[in-house]
C-alpha cells in the first residue's frame, strides 16, 4: 500500500485556525506535496489589520516543518504566482520586478518543484520572464504551450504533474495526462483558470486531483468533485493553509473524500436546508392557503434532508480503498517564521526602499488647479488647536509614518498612500515628499480636507464631519479588518477634538 500526502498551501502553517482535524495518522505518508496557489507576488500581508495572514517566511517555516524527520516534500505553484496585476502601473514596475525575483530567490531556497504560472504572470514583458525563469531553478509548467507535463520521482512515489493554462481544451490536457499514463503513480493537473477549467481537467482519465489556481477566493474551498478527480483550492495572496492526506490502496479506482473539513461543510449546509424549509412548512401550514397536495412533497423533502443529516452522525467506518482526508489551516501572524526568508525579506524591504527614494526624489505632487487648496501639515493647525494636535501626535494616526520607517517601508509603493496626508493629491505628498511637507501621518486634513485656506482665513470651513467614504479608503478589508465606522469614530472624540477641553 503506498499513501499520499497532498499539503495544499497559501501559505500556511500547521499551527492555526483549522476547519476540520488533522491528516489521519494511522500510517505516515510516503509522499507530500505541498501547493500554493495565486500568491499573487506576496511576500508577506499588510501588518495593519489585527490577524494578518500570510507570510513567505511563515511558509518557508511550514516547509522545514513537512520536512522534519527526512519527509520528503513536493513543492508545487499554481496561478498568479509572481504578479498581482497585468499590466503592471508604470510607477510600480521597479518594485513589482523587485518582489518577483526575491520571491525566485525564496521559492529557490525552498527547494521548489514547478510552478504553473498565471495569466498575469505569463502577460508580463518577455525580457522580464526570461529573466526569472532563467533564475528560477525550478520549471515553469506550461509557459510556452497551453499545456505541459513532467514526472517527478520523490522517494518511492512516481507524480505525473500537468499544468493547463486558463481556456485549455480537455483534449490538450488529455493527451499531457496520457503520455505520462502507466508511468506515474498519482497524476495531480495544476489549472490556472475558472472553476469550469479546473472541473474540465478533473473530467479526463487518469486524473486524481486538480489543484485550481485562478480565483479571486481568499480562503480556501472545500474539495470538490469532478469526474473522478478532486479540485483542491487554497486561496490566494497566501492567507492559510490546506492539508491533504491521500491513501492509496487500489490503483486506479477513485479517491474518496472522508474529510472532516467536508463532513462539516456538509452539515452546515443541509442544517441550513432544514431550517429553512421547516419555516417554510410552518407558514404554509398556519396560512391554510396551501393545498396538502403540495404541501406533501414538501414534507417528504425536509424528512430526505433529515435522514441525510442524520447519516452524517453516524459512525464512520474504517477507511477503505482510495481515500483522502483534507483539512484547511489559517496561517496566522503567531506561527513560527524562518529567520532566514526573514532576514532576507528585510534587506529586501531596505533595497526596495532605497530604490524609490532615489527613484521618485524628483516626484512633485499633481499641481493645484484653480478651484484646489494646498496641504499644510498638521503643525500648521497646533496654533489655534493645541490640545487636538498634542492629542493626535501621540495617536495612531500620527505616528503612521514611524511605523513604516521602523520597517524600512516609508518608500513602499503598496504601504506609504495610507500613512501620509494627501497622497497624490494636488498640493499634498508624494512617495518621498513627506517629511519635507510636513504630510507625514495621517493628519488633520486626511480627515478634514486640505487646510491652507482655513489656516489664512479661519472663517473659511473645512470638513467637520468626516464621511464613511473618506475613512474606508484606506480602512477597508484588507487592511482594517475590525473597522467599524460608529465605533472607530467615537474614539476621535476627545477633549480639544470635538470635546471641551477641561479647565480644571
Amino acid at each position: 500500500m503506498r499513501c499520499f500526502f497532498l499539503a495544499v498551501l497559501a501559505l500556511g502553517v500547521l499551527t492555526g485556525c483549522s476547519r476540520g482535524k488533522g491528516p489521519a495518522a494511522d500510517a505516515p505518508p510516503t509522499l507530500r506535496v505541498a501547493v500554493v496557489t495565486d500568491l499573487e507576488g506576496y511576500l508577506e500581508p499588510c501588518g495593519c489589520t489585527s490577524n494578518p495572514l500570510g507570510g513567505i517566511d511563515r511558509l518557508a517555516a511550514q516547509v522545514k516543518q513537512l520536512r522534519r524527520d527526512g519527509a520528503q516534500v513536493l513543492l508545487l505553484m499554481a496561478g498568479d504566482t509572481f504578479y498581482d496585476a497585468a499590466p503592471v502601473e508604470a510607477a510600480r514596475v521597479d518594485q513589482a520586478n523587485r518582489n518577483a525575483s526575491t520571491l525566485v530567490d525564496i521559492l529557490n531556497r525552498l527547494a521548489v518543484a514547478a510552478v504553473l504560472p498565471g495569466h498575469r504572470d505569463l502577460a508580463q514583458p518577455e525580457n522580464v520572464l526570461a529573466a526569472l525563469r532563467a533564475k528560477s531553478s525550478f520549471p515553469w509548467l506550461a509557459a510556452e504551450r497551453e499545456a505541459g507535463s513532467l514526472l517527478i520521482q520523490v522517494g518511492d512515489a512516481r507524480v505525473a504533474l500537468v499544468g493547463a493554462r486558463r481556456g485549455t481544451s480537455k483534449d490538450a490536457i488529455a493527451r499531457e495526462v496520457a503520455s505520462k499514463r502507466g508511468e506515474a503513480d498519482i497524476t495531480i493537473v495544476l489549472v490556472d483558470g475558472t472553476r469550469r477549467d479546473a472541473s474540465r481537467a478533473g473530467t479526463v482519465e487518469g486524473v486524481d486531483f486538480v489543484i485550481q489556481g485562478g480565483l479571486d477566493e481568499d480562503t480556501a474551498l472545500p474539495p470538490r468533485k469532478a469526474g473522478h478527480g478532486w479540485v483542491l483550492h487554497a486561496g490566494r495572496q497566501g492567507q492559510g493553509l490546506t492539508v491533504v492526506d491521500v491513501k492509496r490502496k487500489n490503483g486506479s479506482e477513485p479517491y474518496v473524500d472522508r474529510s472532516e473539513w467536508s463532513r462539516n461543510e456538509r452539515v452546515e449546509q443541509l442544517d441550513r436546508q432544514i431550517r429553512e424549509l421547516s419555516e417554510k412548512i410552518d407558514g404554509w401550514e398556519r396560512s391554510g392557503d396551501v393545498a396538502a397536495a403540495d404541501l406533501d412533497p414538501q414534507r417528504r423533502r425536509l424528512v430526505t434532508l433529515e435522514k441525510q443529516r442524520a447519516s452524517l452522525d453516524a459512525a464512520v467506518s474504517p477507511a477503505e480503498g482510495n481515500v483522502f482526508f483534507a483539512n484547511w489551516i489559517e496561517l496566522v501572524k503567531s506561527g513560527p517564521s524562518d529567520p532566514e526568508i526573514e532576514k532576507l525579506m528585510r534587506e529586501h524591504d531596505k533595497a526596495v526602499n532605497e530604490a524609490n527614494r532615489s527613484a521618485f526624489a524628483d516626484l512633485e505632487p499633481p499641481p493645484l488647479g484653480p478651484d484646489d487648496i494646498a496641504y499644510v501639515g498638521s503643525a500648521a493647525c497646533s496654533g489655534c488647536h493645541q490640545a487636538a494636535y498634542s492629542w493626535w501626535k501621540n495617536h495612531a494616526h500620527g505616528v503612521a509614518y514611524l511605523t513604516l520607517q521602523q520597517r524600512h517601508k516609508e518608500y513602499n509603493l503598496d504601504c506609504v498612500g495610507c500613512h501620509v496626508t494627501g497622497y497624490q493629491e494636488p498640493g499634498g505628498s508624494t512617495v518621498t515628499h513627506n517629511l519635507e511637507m510636513a504630510l507625514a501621518g495621517v493628519g488633520c486634513e486626511s480627515c478634514h480636507g486640505p487646510g491652507a485656506a482655513h489656516a489664512a482665513n479661519p472663517e473659511v470651513g473645512v470638513v467637520r464631519d468626516t464621511p464613511e467614504s473618506t475613512c474606508v479608503v484606506c480602512h477597508n478589508e484588507e487592511h482594517s479588518d475590525l473597522f467599524d465606522y460608529g465605533e472607530y469614530v467615537k474614539r476621535l472624540v476627545v477633549p480639544g477634538h470635538g470635546l471641551p477641553v477641561s479647565t480644571r
